[in-house]
């Protein structure tokens, strides 16, 4: 974690104030490390520069769960288990054209968001965007939670000892 903070920490201008909001027990995820550190440095880079050298921007992780009451608050959803990790900046954010199109690189100011929902499809999650033009824009990138099967003698299922389930 230390080395993926200095990262994030080297392409914010120090005008910038961030901040790390990091649940400390987050649950299994199905990615690699590589891949979410790559899409978080983009997307906190991408940030950076929409924020011009002043403003906040915070990165936060969180557990979360969607069921079919929820998804109504959350276009884009899927029913399921995640690990969210959100980047949010305070920078001029995005009018409602310009968040229709921010899935699509050729017509987007932050192609890193649309290239993080196509690594998202891939590992089965999701990619949501909120903005609003004066607040800034949050990128939310859901991991589906990976949930162990029993293997055997000494196996975890959904991360506990299989004795402590019986």
């Amino acid at each position: 974690l230390n080395v993926l903070e200095r990262a994030m920490r080297q392409r914010v201008p120090r005008r910038v104030a961030f901040r790390l909001s990091l649940l400390p027990e987050l649950r299994r995820c199905h990615a690699e490390l590589t891949t979410v550190r790559g899409l978080v440095l983009d997307l906190v880079a991408a940030a950076a520069v929409d924020l011009k050298g002043k403003g906040d921007l915070v990165v936060g992780t969180r557990n979360i769960a969607f069921d079919a009451a929820s998804l109504a608050d959350a276009p884009g959803a899927q029913l399921g288990d995640y690990v969210r990790v959100t980047v949010r900046d305070n920078g001029p954010g995005l009018s409602d054209d310009a968040l229709d199109r921010i899935f699509d690189r050729a017509l987007t100011r932050r192609p890193a968001a649309a290239i993080a929902a196509e690594a998202m499809r891939a590992l089965g999650g999701f990619a949501r965007v909120e903005s609003a033009v004066g607040i800034g824009t949050a990128v939310h990138l859901y991991f589906p939670r990976a949930v162990e099967r029993y293997l055997g003698e000494g196996a975890l299922t959904d991360g506990k000892p299989v004795e402590a389930l019986a």
